[in-house]
């Protein structure tokens, strides 16, 4: 064999083992459940479900949400904070991402059983390290029986009514789940006693509660100038008529400021491409731990090369005790580089103690500066290597 036959084949043998050889495990997806079953799916009716998504990559992407079979047009995708409606999702390096799944079955299905397939596959042409250029695919598989037997049920988890404060709103947090197949709306009423005599009455039913799904319903008192003292709340849960629960709670009205309002930030993460120009969504786990419902908000200091370059500040939102809420900001980079966000809850006229995220930013052109991948590389070496051996061969001629 001469030369340029050895090399030839030293060099195939080296773009195969190297194609071979990719680490396709630095690369994956996945999505959870892999099944999902809905009984009793009544025609026009709407049901819940929630799917996360898995990147086990060391590197984050976005992600498309398709669906494939009988029942695949009947099925949108939505943020599970805002409702708001989605094609792709960015999931973290070596993260998750929950997605709610929302089941609209048509007026006109016929009664049976139908099927579906999720489908959640990067998007094409996007560079991964270690996919190897391959499209990266996870399935769920949907099983939707359709009835047109309306089935209205509910069930009462759990009635709180906790200490308040003179002028400070009382909270009555009602615990339902709706296990029937249609849309329904609880009817709660408290009935406030004092010393044996019926002080003030409120009603609530304003909450829909989707097949499936549990809310937390909380029904206020103003609780407006009536002295400290011991009273008694009566709760009643009803459902078209139907009184599912009622019971009674005593509680205190103490003075203004005796109950301990505390919290804290216990976790912070970011989602969003870290690009220039595009919004990355802040969440900060706040936890009540005082005695009382407090409204919290997020707050940070922006910096980028160590001077303060933006803050952010996010909606306010009431949490209720014992209670763990994710609390959202957004901020839109405007320059590339390496950002330190110091983010704290503000709850009360209190904060939190301050929590750091480092993260950094990349211009609109930062995909053509990604690291060549082996089997490029190896190529281009082999066919380099070709040239040279050809035109020494054809020198030697």
């Amino acid at each position: 064999m001469n030369l340029r036959r050895r090399v030839v084949t030293v060099a195939v043998i080296v773009l195969v083992a190297v194609l071979v050889c990719q680490p396709v495990s630095a690369a994956g997806i996945a999505v959870g459940p892999s099944s999902l079953t809905i009984e009793n799916g009544l025609r026009g009716g709407s049901f819940e479900r929630s799917l996360t998504v898995f990147n086990p990559s060391d590197t984050g992407f976005e992600v498309i949400l398709k669906t494939e079979g009988s029942a695949g047009d009947w099925i949108l995708f939505s943020t599970i904070e805002d409702d708001e409606e989605i094609e792709k999702v960015y999931v973290p390096k070596n993260g998750q991402t929950p997605v709610l799944m929302r089941v609209t079955v048509p007026e006109d299905a016929a009664n049976g059983r139908y099927t579906a397939t999720i489908v959640v596959e990067t998007v094409p042409g996007e560079e991964i390290p270690g996919s190897v250029g391959m499209i990266l695919q996870a399935k769920s598989a949907v099983e939707i029986t359709v009835t047109d037997v309306e089935k209205v049920s509910g069930e009462v988890t759990s009635i709180v009514v906790r200490n308040t404060e003179v002028d400070v709103p009382l909270g009555i947090e009602v615990g339902f789940k709706n296990t029937g197949n249609v849309v329904v709306t609880p009817e709660i009423t408290a009935v406030i006693s004092r010393d044996g005599s019926v002080i003030d009455t409120v009603s609530w039913a304003e909450t829909s509660v989707r097949p499936g799904t549990t809310e937390q319903i909380v029904v206020r008192w103003p609780n407006d100038g009536y002295p400290t003292g011991t009273c008694q709340a009566n709760v009643t849960v009803s459902l078209r008529g139907e009184v599912l629960a009622e019971e009674g709670r005593t509680f205190e009205i103490q003075p203004l400021g005796s109950l301990t309002r505390q919290g804290e930030l216990i976790d912070l993460n970011y989602d969003g491409a870290l690009v220039v120009g595009k919004p990355i969504k802040i969440t900060g786990l706040f936890k009540n731990s005082g005695s009382i419902a407090t409204r919290a908000k997020l707050s940070g200091e922006v910096y980028r090369g160590g001077s303060l370059v933006d803050v952010i500040t996010g909606d306010e939102m009431t949490v209720l005790v014992f209670s763990e809420d994710p609390l959202t900001a957004y901020y839109t980079p405007t320059e590339p580089g390496e950002y330190t966000m110091k983010t704290c809850a503000v709850f009360e006229g209190k904060t939190t103690e301050s929590k750091d995220m480092v993260f950094t930013v990349q211009s609109d052109s930062s995909g053509l500066n990604l690291p060549l991948s082996p089997a490029p590389v190896a190529a281009a070496l082999a066919f380099i290597c070709l040239l040279v051996v050809g035109r020494r061969h054809r020198e030697n001629r």
